[in-house]
């Protein structure tokens, strides 16, 4: 089972209110859920368009990473979600969020396993 020694926080997405005096939808900010985590960098082939880095622009750089999470979060996050490390860079959740089992064992989550990508200016 692997330890979660970093903290994140996740940044739940809430719909828009609804203001009846100008027909308009107010952005609601987002609800923020503190969490333990481990953030792994994603190698899930050798070709460098899928090894984790992707520059899709001069000096514009997305990121691919695995983020292991303490399990028991729910619901699991969605792909309007973020999570935000402890130096403020934000992780935008990429993909179906999922509880993994061990194989072997208890049948209850070991982790939850997210999808994440940061994207930058270099």
């Amino acid at each position: 089972m692997p330890s979660f020694p970093e903290p994140w926080t996740l940044l739940r997405y809430n719909e828009p209110e609804y203001d009846e005096s100008t027909n308009n939808r107010i952005p609601v900010a987002p609800t923020e859920v503190p969490w333990r985590g481990l953030l792994q960098q994603r190698q899930l082939s050798a070709s460098s368009v899928d090894a984790g880095n992707v520059e899709f622009q001069d000096w514009h750089v997305t990121s691919s990473y695995v983020l292991l999470l303490a399990p028991g979060l729910d619901p699991l996050p969605a792909e309007r979600d973020s999570f935000r490390d402890e130096d403020g860079a934000i992780y935008q959740v990429v993909g179906k969020t999922r509880a993994r089992r061990p194989v072997r064992g208890p049948r209850r989550a070991a982790y939850i396993a997210a999808i994440v990508r940061r994207s930058n200016d270099m």
